[in-house]
C-alpha cells in the first residue's frame, strides 16, 4: 500500500508540474518560460521540479509525448481496418487538421523537432519512438492502398511515408499561416484551400 501511495503521489506531482508548464507555454511561450516560473505556478520549490524533470526541455518533451499519444489513438480510430484507402486518407487529413487547431504549439513536434530554447533541440529518444508509431500507421495505410491497387504501384513505401507527412503537414501549415494570402490571391478560404490541396495530393498518390 505504501508503494502505491508513493506512486500515486509522484504521478500527482508530475501532473501538477506538467499542467503548470502547459499553461505557461500557452501564455508566455516555451522560450520565455523558466523553471522558476513553472515552480511558482505549480507551487513547488524548483528543487522539487528537478526531482521529476531534468530540464524545461524534458518537461516539454513529456507534454509532446502526451499529445502524440492522443493523436495516435485518434488516427487508429479514423483509419481503422474497416475503412477503404480513400476514406482513411481523408480521415487522416481531417484528424491532423483538428489536432493542429486544438494543439498548434505542439503540432510542429510531429515532424521531429520543435523550437524550445534559442536553438532548435531535437526531441528525446522516447518521444522519437512514440513519433515512430505515427509512421507505422501511415505505412499501414500505404500498404492498404497498394494491396487494393488504389495507389500507384511505383511508389516506394518508406520515402512515401515521409512524403505524406511533409505534404499534409505543409498544406495544413500554409492554410493556417497564409489565410490573408489565400483570400487575396486565390479567393479561397482556409477550408476550400484544404479541400483542394488534399484532393490534389491524393490524386498524385493514386495517379489520376
Amino acid at each position: 500500500m505504501g508503494s502505491r501511495k508513493k506512486e500515486a503521489l509522484e504521478q500527482f506531482n508530475r501532473d501538477n508540474i506538467l499542467s503548470a508548464a502547459k499553461e505557461l507555454f500557452e501564455i508566455k511561450g516555451v522560450e520565455k518560460t523558466t523553471m522558476d516560473d513553472i515552480a511558482e505556478l505549480a507551487d513547488y520549490s524548483k528543487s522539487t521540479i528537478y526531482v521529476y524533470f531534468k530540464s524545461k526541455e524534458d518537461i516539454y518533451n513529456s507534454i509532446v509525448r502526451e499529445y502524440i499519444d492522443v493523436l495516435t489513438g485518434e488516427l487508429e480510430l479514423c483509419m481503422g481496418d474497416d475503412k477503404d484507402f480513400e476514406t482513411s486518407y481523408y480521415n487522416l487529413c481531417e484528424c491532423l487538421v483538428g489536432f493542429e487547431e486544438k494543439y498548434p504549439k505542439y503540432y510542429a513536434s510531429l515532424m521531429g523537432e520543435e523550437k524550445t530554447t534559442n536553438s532548435r533541440k531535437k526531441l528525446d529518444k522516447s518521444t522519437k519512438d512514440i513519433s515512430a508509431e505515427l509512421n507505422v500507421l501511415i505505412e499501414k495505410l500505404l500498404k492498404k492502398g497498394l494491396k487494393c491497387n488504389a495507389l500507384r504501384q511505383d511508389l516506394e513505401l518508406r520515402p512515401t511515408v515521409l512524403y505524406i507527412w511533409s505534404a499534409i503537414s505543409g498544406i495544413i501549415q500554409v492554410a493556417d499561416r497564409k489565410k490573408d494570402v489565400l483570400d487575396d490571391r486565390l479567393k479561397m478560404n482556409k477550408e476550400e484551400y484544404l479541400r483542394y490541396s488534399f484532393r490534389t495530393f491524393y490524386e498524385s498518390l493514386v495517379g489520376r
